[in-house]
Formats: C-alpha cells, structure tokens, sequence
C-alpha cells in the first residue's frame, strides 16, 4: 500500500469512527432526552447525561482549560497517526491509533459544538451506564478499546532491530 493509500485509510477510519459516535449521540439525544432510560438489565442502562470533565468527570472545574488541553492532544495525535501513515509503520496499528483519534476527535466535537456557557465550554454526550462503572459514549469505547488494541498489537509485533552486519552494513563503534 502506498503512503497516500495508508493516510487515506487512516482518515477514512477516523471519519467512519467519528460518524459513528455522533450518529449515536444524536440518537441518545432525541430518544432518550433527559427524562428517559433504557434498562438494558445486568445493571446497564442508556442514560443521556452530560459530561464537562474528562473520564469519570474528572476536571469538569477546568472549563475551557480542559478543552483546550484535549485539543491540544488530539492534535498531536492526529499529527503523529499522519506521521506513521506516511512513514508506513505498522498500518494495523496505524489504524487503531486512527480508531483513537477518531473516538477523541467526536468527544472533542462535543465539547466545542455544544459550548453554551461560552467558548469550548460544551459538555459531552454520555449515555451507556454501567452502574457499578461510569457513564460513557461510542467514542470512549473507541478510544479506550482502540488503546489497548494498539498497546497490544505493538507488544506482539515486537520491533527487533536490525543487526548490522545481516543487513551488509559494516558494525560502527
């Protein structure tokens, strides 16, 4: 696959990634609103609820700081899948990482989409609760699974490094 077919992959993971978490927000906020919940039972139910912090509300009190901070990661994320798409490291893992980015890519959406109390200071949509665990969307479930997969995925491959002299390169000192 060449360099441009690798980032075209990559964006196009993003945005199916991306679609996929708004075209479920929107659902949870025309069908369940803020009154109604789904028992889904073992102690799982849809809730739409509105998150201004980060995993678990965690700096909600940082309002605008908080997004620009994610921003600012997301950028570099972007920046770095663009990078290994390019330089054609590892195209699975490339694409998880794109999974990532497009998960964090539709919480970031969120927070800038919906800023009524004045700029970036929108809230995200959270609405699959797990009673005994958090409150959390689609694009947490890929950011969080597309980690791990891309953890994982990198610990199997197992980078080795080339040994000079197999390669016909003369050993330096």
């Amino acid at each position: 696959m060449t360099a441009g077919g690798r980032v075209i992959g990559a964006l196009v993971v993003v945005a199916v990634a991306f679609a996929l978490d708004q075209l479920s927000k929107a659902w949870a906020l025309s069908y369940l609103g803020t009154e109604r919940q789904i028992e889904l039972g073992l102690g799982a139910t849809f809730r739409l609820v509105f998150n201004p912090g980060v995993a678990f509300g965690l700096g909600a009190e940082l309002g605008p700081v908080l997004t620009i901070g994610i921003i600012a990661i997301v950028v570099a994320l972007a920046s770095w899948v663009i990078t290994r798409a390019v330089k054609g490291s590892g195209t699975l893992a490339t694409f998880l990482l794109a999974v990532v980015l497009g998960g964090a890519t539709g919480n970031v959406w969120d927070r800038i989409l919906r800023a009524e109390n004045g700029p970036l200071s929108g809230e995200v949509v959270d609405f699959i609760a797990i009673d005994w665990f958090a409150i959390f969307n689609v694009a947490d479930i890929f950011t969080t699974v597309g980690l791990i997969s891309f953890a994982v995925v990198s610990a199997m491959s197992g980078s080795k490094p080339i040994s000079r002299r197999a390669s016909g390169t003369p050993p330096t000192a």
